[in-house]
């Protein structure tokens, strides 16, 4: 891809989630074809670098120091005086290997490789991110999982890791060796599967478990299956924490219940909501937080239980204070303790297609005032409903029975509602509600 030793200048963007392995792949290619450089230069954490005053003045001269010597440095005060020097051209007759790792916005690569002819013939810049924006060429946004030739920039988009890559990473560092002794192997094979064969995960996991007694994998095993390792999730929440609210929303939803389902049917409810889930799921994509197969919404399994984790930690003790409930135990039992309250945005007691029959009366939805998206599969609804579920904009009640037991029962703000495989006819007697 680089295509070393050939003329012009080429730019290639390495990206992806956090913890997927950028970093280390671009180190390893720095490494590799150094020696065929006039001078080299890799600038890690460029994004947390550039924070604070001259951040990115001390990441130019950093540069230029390192590939034109450190007199050159002497006339940089401001950001415009690192950008004029290198449109001097002071590096146009150098051939140069660039490393930027782990740019963050687009500012920081105007300012430290903008122009091509900044630099020597058959010099390469390598720039590695979780935003796939930072990548754009005159607007348009590169290709989803492809490699793809724009402008002289090519950019590849880092995956997870073989099931056999990962299982002998996490060996090496749980065992020092290449793959796990017998006694370990389903224990072994079953954390690597529950991390998601995410590298940073792989090692973390693996050399915290190095000598540790079997009771302790298993209690590793139990907790991984709920949330992210610490480093993983500090990792993760670095893209998290860049979203505004809206697209945190989208990302909250699709993680607790939209993953591996098509995303034109949450578009109405968020587009209800006002959450503005075009633009939303454009900037999920592009800081790789989740991926689209063809229509369907796909999240990487640490992507999914850090999106759960950070609901719990709404208050980790008390599920009826999620903004969002997915367990069909937790969501049950607030629903019968009647237990629910504002904070609850959506709640699911089942996954689509499953059938879980039961009575739920008005009096357990009451306190729902804010909740939009509810899926009560096969369940019975019963009481009067009258000015309750105000918030409701998507009800999902597939399986629900022929006969129609509640009363007054006029979600009045509904988008979607979905009676698949019901036992109902046009005759129904709850269609004189609905339309109401």
């Amino acid at each position: 891809m680089l295509e070393v030793g050939s003329d012009g200048v080429q730019f290639l963007g390495i990206h992806g989630m956090g913890g997927v392995g950028k970093t280390t792949l671009a180190k390893v290619v720095f490494n590799i074809l150094s020696s065929s450089f006039d001078g080299c230069c890799f600038l890690a954490d460029v994004g947390e670098s550039s924070k604070g005053n001259n951040g990115l003045v001390n990441l130019q001269k950093k540069l230029l120091s390192k590939l034109f010597g450190s007199h050159s440095i002497d006339q940089i005060y401001h950001v415009n005086d690192g950008i004029n020097m290198m449109n001097r051209g002071v590096l146009k007759n150098k051939k140069v290997l660039i490393v930027l790792d782990d740019v963050d916005e687009k500012e920081q690569l105007k300012s430290l490789a903008e122009k091509g002819d900044w630099f020597g013939p058959s010099s390469r810049i390598i720039i590695t991110t979780r935003d796939q924006s930072i990548l754009m060429v005159k607007g348009e946004a590169i290709g989803e999982g492809l490699v793809e030739k724009s402008a002289n920039v090519l950019t590849y988009d880092v995956q997870e890791m073989k099931f056999d890559h990962a299982l002998k990473l996490f060996s090496r560092h749980a065992f020092r060796r290449n793959s796990p002794p017998e006694d370990h192997m389903f224990l072994s094979e079953k954390i690597v599967h529950t991390l998601g064969k995410l590298p940073l995960a792989l090692e973390i996991t693996g050399s915290s478990l190095n000598g540790k007694p079997e009771e302790l994998w298993v209690d590793t095993w139990k907790k991984l299956q709920e949330a992210p390792p610490k480093e993983v999730q500090r990792k993760l929440m670095i893209t998290y924490d860049r979203l505004d609210p809206t697209q945190r929303e989208v990302f909250l939803d699709i993680a607790c219940f939209f993953v591996n389902k098509e995303k034109s049917y949450p578009f109405y409810m968020w587009d209800a909501c006002g959450y503005h889930p075009h633009d939303a799921i454009e900037v999920l994509f592009l800081m790789s937080l989740i991926k689209l197969k063809g229509d369907i919404l796909w999240m990487h399994d640490q992507v999914r239980d850090l999106g759960r984790e950070i609901v719990r930690q709404e208050n980790y003790t008390d599920p009826y204070e999620h903004s969002r409930v997915w367990n069909y135990d937790e969501a049950w039992s607030i629903l019968k303790e009647k237990e629910g309250s504002r904070k609850i945005k959506a709640m699911s007691l089942g996954y689509y297609g499953g059938f879980h029959g039961g009575i739920l009366t008005s009096d357990e939805v009451a306190p729902l005032r804010n909740l939009r998206f509810f899926q009560g599969n096969g369940k019975r609804l019963v009481g009067d409903f009258n000015n309750l579920l105000p918030s409701l904009r998507w009800l999902s009640w597939q399986f629900c029975s022929s006969q129609f037991e509640a009363t007054n029962f006029h979600p009045a703000n509904l988008i979607v509602l979905d009676l698949s495989w019901s036992n109902i006819s046009e005759e129904w007697i709850g269609w004189e509600q609905l339309k109401v």
